[in-house]
C-alpha cells in the first residue's frame, strides 16, 4: 500500500499541470471569480475564454455544474489567505494548488480506501496484493489526477460510499455514521457527475435490503443533502434549477464555440459505431483498460443464485450497464479531446473489485499469464494519459496511432 501510495504522489506530483487547460479553464474560472469578486460570473476572470461557458443575461457562466467549484473556491480562499498567492500573482502555484486539492487528494484517497475494501472483499492476501497492484497501475483515474476535473472526485466518493455500505451488509461496520457518510457521499458523487444517480439509487436498495429503517432515515437523507446544495447553487448561478446542460440555447452566443463545435465535437456518428467506440474502440472502456474483461467475466459467475457476490455483482452491474446505455444515447463526442472514456471514472474502482475476484478465482499459471498480458496493455495506455503537456486532455496513443483519428 505504501509504495502504491508513494509510487502515485510521484508520478502526479511529477506531472502535475500548472496551467489551464481546456476541459479545467471553466471550473478555474469559477474558483477564481467566486473568491475575487463574489460572483459566478465569469467575464472578469483571466479564464473567462474557455469554450465551456454560457451567456445568461449578457454575462458569461460556467457550463459545468456548480457544487464541486465553490468547494475548490473554498480551498483556494484559505491558500489565498494563508500565502497571499492567487491566480494573477502566482498563477502556477494558484492552479497547481487547485489541481492538487480537486484531482490528486481524491485519487490518493480512492487509493486508500479500495485497500481498505480490498482486505474485507478478498479472502487472501494475494487478493489484495494484487488487486491493489492492477488497481495502481492500470486506473486511468491516475492520469487525470494531475489536473481539476469532476472524475477523480466522484470516482472518490462512489467508492467510499460504497466501502461503508459493504462493511455495514457483511458486519464489519454498520454505526449509523457509517449510513449517513456512504449517503452524503454518494449524493455528493451524483452532483459532481450527474449518472453517479445510477449508482446512489443501486447503493440505496443494497443498503435497504439490509436494514430498510435505515437506509430511508439515515441512507436517503444525508445523500439528499448535497444534492439539494446543488439545485440552490445552480438557482443561484443560474436562475434555473435545471442543469445548464439541459438548456442548449444558453450555448448559443456570436463568440460560443458550441455554436460551431468543430473536430470530435461535431461528430454525428451511428450509434452502434459509437457504442463500440466507448466499449472496444478508441475511447473503449475494455481497450483501454482490457482487465476489465476479467471484471465482466467474474461479474458474470458471481451473477448466479448462490453467490456470496450476488448482491455486490448487481448493484455495482446494473448502474454501470444504466450509464453506458445513457451516455451511449445521450452524447456524440466521447467527451471530446481526452484520453479514454473520462466519463465512466466513477465506475472503475467499482469494476476493479471484480477484477481482484477474478484473481482469487483463477490461480493456473495460463490464468496469471492472461492477468499479466492484460496488464501490460493497460500499463501502457495508462502511461499515455498524463504524459502530454495538456495532462489527460488530448487523444490517447491507442487513438492516435491504432485509429489514426482526428
Amino acid at each position: 500500500m505504501l509504495v502504491c501510495m508513494v509510487v502515485s504522489a510521484v508520478v502526479i506530483l511529477s506531472l502535475l499541470q500548472t496551467s489551464p487547460q481546456c476541459n479545467s479553464a471553466s471550473r478555474l474560472a469559477t474558483v477564481e471569480s467566486l473568491v475575487h469578486r463574489g460572483t459566478f460570473a465569469i467575464d472578469g476572470s483571466p479564464f473567462a475564454g474557455t469554450a465551456d461557458r454560457v451567456l445568461i443575461d449578457g454575462r458569461y457562466y460556467s457550463s459545468k455544474p456548480p457544487l464541486l467549484s465553490v468547494l475548490a473556491a473554498g480551498g483556494y480562499l484559505a491558500f489565498n489567505s494563508l500565502t497571499g498567492m492567487d491566480f494573477a500573482s502566482h498563477p502556477s502555484e494558484a492552479t497547481a494548488f487547485v489541481n492538487l486539492l480537486v484531482g490528486a487528494l481524491p485519487y490518493l484517497l480512492t487509493l486508500y480506501f479500495f485497500y481498505r475494501l480490498l482486505i474485507i472483499w478478498t479472502d487472501s492476501y494475494r487478493g489484495v496484493v494484487l488487486g491493489l497492484l492492477v488497481f495502481t497501475f492500470n486506473f486511468i483515474g491516475l492520469g487525470y489526477a494531475v489536473d481539476i476535473n469532476n472524475h477523480t472526485p466522484a470516482a472518490a466518493c462512489l467508492l467510499i460510499s460504497f466501502y461503508l455500505a459493504y462493511r455495514t451488509r457483511h458486519g464489519t461496520g454498520g454505526g449509523r455514521v457509517d449510513w449517513v457518510l456512504s449517503g452524503l457521499l454518494a449524493g455528493l458523487a451524483s452532483t459532481f457527475e450527474f449518472w453517479a444517480g445510477f449508482f446512489a439509487l443501486a447503493f440505496l436498495v443494497y443498503l435497504y435490503r439490509s436494514d430498510g429503517r435505515r437506509a430511508m432515515l439515515l441512507f436517503l437523507p444525508a445523500a439528499a443533502v448535497p444534492v439539494a446544495a446543488h439545485f440552490l447553487l445552480s438557482l443561484a448561478s443560474t436562475g434555473s434549477l435545471l442543469p445548464v446542460y439541459l438548456r442548449p440555447d444558453l450555448y448559443q452566443f456570436q463568440e460560443g464555440y458550441w455554436t460551431a463545435p468543430a473536430g470530435i465535437d461535431a461528430l454525428h456518428e451511428p450509434k452502434h459505431i459509437y457504442f463500440f467506440n466507448i466499449l472496444l474502440g478508441h475511447h473503449g472502456l475494455f481497450s483501454m483498460t482490457p482487465v476489465f474483461l476479467l471484471a465482466a467475466w467474474s461479474m458474470v459467475r458471481n451473477s448466479a443464485r448462490g453467490s456470496p457476490k450476488r448482491e455486490e455483482v448487481f448493484t455495482v452491474g446494473v448502474p454501470v450497464l444504466a450509464a453506458l446505455v445513457f451516455l451511449g444515447l445521450r452524447t456524440r463526442n466521447y467527451g471530446g479531446i481526452c484520453a479514454g472514456l473520462r466519463w465512466m471514472i466513477l465506475s472503475m474502482p467499482l469494476l476493479f473489485l471484480f477484477v481482484a475476484s477474478w484473481i482469487e478465482e483463477h490461480r493456473s499459471r495460463g490464468a496469471m499469464i492472461l492477468l499479466g498480458a492484460l496488464f501490460l496493455i493497460g500499463l501502457v495506455m495508462l502511461a499515455d494519459v498524463p504524459w502530454a503537456n495538456a495532462g489527460p486532455w488530448h487523444n490517447s496513443a491507442f487513438h492516435k496511432y491504432v485509429f489514426g483519428l482526428y
